[in-house]
């Protein structure tokens, strides 16, 4: 029996009407299976048919030997058509399940549906045997429902990122000049300097798919307007945003999560407590509440903690956690009674600081508590001194800065004094240097004393 041989078109070159051919399907007799032949390595792939020279050239092992001459390209958009189908079919069983009339297909159907189905299958000529594999009607329910699905597809999947390395670019952008590339790039600098946006937004990960869903289109394209930014656009993005936590909370109910409290004080010196949840996902703030009219005792927490755990649900929740202090304790503790599926735990953070207070007082280490006060005498002295902090920053430290100590926090205290030891060398050069000497603050009596201290004091180095 003659062979007969039916290029295949898998995929057609963006912005022309012209297919590129990837292989040649050599078809025997109606009973076996469809051989092909890769046009990039001449292989020739036994059975499979179309579905194996996918896999061929997206490099899958497991089926077929990988492709070692195709391009980047062409391999990252046979991955992405395979990605497609393996969801559509998923999608076809739910809808199939959701009608209540689902099918039995077996191994050889599921074959034939995914050489019939793909959209990115061309075949050149028709002849008798393509309309022998016809599937049967599956209702216009279906049809209409996939045909939906199918219009929903982006984009974007159908081409691989043009600013990834090694990733063929498109015609336009290869026969753009250097002048048009300026040109486009001061569009952009233009507006982004006349609407005073920051320049770190440059680094947002939505800033180059923006501009490559642009070019897409072409010249012509409009921008979203004043009213579609702040309506229709932005319930978009709160629904987006709503789902993507729909789906963390759906995780509580498979691994757990648990319940963070963190209060503070805003601005307007409101006491807020925030409550954030966290999972193997990540963490998510879930709520804040303004406790400026309570009273932070045992009893109202105890209520505000319940009312939470409530909202969740106790049977996701493994540990609470809180700061550790007595009325939180105490909170803590009487959840823990009245559930007794849940933990109560410390936040650690909070441990560390109270044990650097502890360490700081002048009652238990004196010596400690002497290091602090001439380690922030010192750098007070150089940051209320321009000329002094001029040349630390430009002889000495390179730039550098010094941590400045804080008032509330303990913890920075001693940030503060592991500061003053990494830059200790470059310190005691420059009151011994002649800048300094020479400096009207070296005269003085408070610049005689900081550089006593840092010259003579070995115990505050010590």
């Amino acid at each position: 029996m003659p062979v007969q041989v039916l290029p295949l078109l898998l995929w057609p070159l963006p912005l022309q009407d012209q297919m590129i051919p990837h292989g040649l399907m050599l078809v025997q007799c109606l009973m076996q299976k469809n051989n092909t032949i890769c046009l990039h390595c001449n292989k020739l792939i036994k059975g499979g048919g179309i579905t194996r020279l996918k896999y061929h050239l997206a490099g899958i092992r497991g089926q077929v030997e990988p492709c070692k001459k195709v391009s980047s390209d062409i391999r990252f958009q046979m991955k992405q058509m395979i990605e497609d189908l393996k969801k559509s079919k998923q999608t076809k069983k739910r809808i199939q399940l959701e009608i209540e009339n689902p099918y039995d297909v077996d191994e050889e159907e599921e074959e034939e549906e995914e050489e019939e189905e793909d959209d990115e299958v061309r075949v050149v000529e028709k002849s008798p045997l393509q309309t022998l594999g016809k599937r049967k009607s599956r209702g216009n329910d279906v049809d209409n429902d996939m045909g939906q699905i199918r219009g929903k597809k982006k984009i974007k999947s159908y081409f691989a990122p043009r600013t990834t390395p090694g990733a063929q670019p498109s015609i336009r952008s290869a026969l753009a000049t250097k002048a048009m590339i300026d040109n486009a790039k001061m569009n952009v600098a233009r507006w982004w300097y006349h609407s005073n946006v920051p320049f770190y937004a440059s680094q947002s990960p939505y800033y180059q798919p923006m501009i490559d869903s642009i070019t897409a289109i072409g010249p012509g394209f409009k921008g979203p307007s004043f009213y579609e930014l702040r309506g229709p656009l932005l319930k978009n993005a709160v629904h987006e945003v709503n789902d993507f936590l729909l789906d963390i909370k759906n995780d509580w109910k498979v691994y757990g999560c648990s319940l963070m409290s963190d209060g503070w004080t805003n601005q307007k010196q409101q006491p807020i407590m925030n409550f954030l949840v966290y999972c193997p996902r990540g963490a998510m703030f879930l709520k804040s509440i303004d406790t400026s009219g309570l009273t932070k005792d045992a009893e109202t927490l105890f209520n505000i903690f319940d009312s939470v755990v409530q909202e969740i649900g106790v049977e996701y929740i493994v540990q609470l956690i809180t700061d550790n202090a007595s009325a939180y304790k105490k909170a803590g503790k009487k959840l823990q009674q009245k559930y007794g599926t849940l933990f109560w735990s410390p936040c650690a953070a909070h441990c560390i600081d109270l044990m650097l207070e502890n360490i700081a007082n002048p009652r238990w280490f004196p010596l400690i508590d002497e290091a602090i006060k001439k380690e922030k005498k010192i750098t007070k002295f150089i940051y209320n001194h321009g000329v002094v902090l001029d040349l630390m920053r430009q002889d000495f430290t390179n730039g550098r800065e010094l941590c400045r100590p804080a008032i509330t926090r303990f913890a920075t205290n001693f940030l503060s004094l592991q500061s003053m030891l990494r830059f200790k060398k470059e310190i005691r050069q420059m009151f011994t240097c002649d800048k300094w000497l020479s400096c009207p603050h070296a005269k003085t009596a408070v610049g005689k004393e900081i550089s006593k201290i840092v010259l003579e004091d070995y115990a505050f180095w010590s």
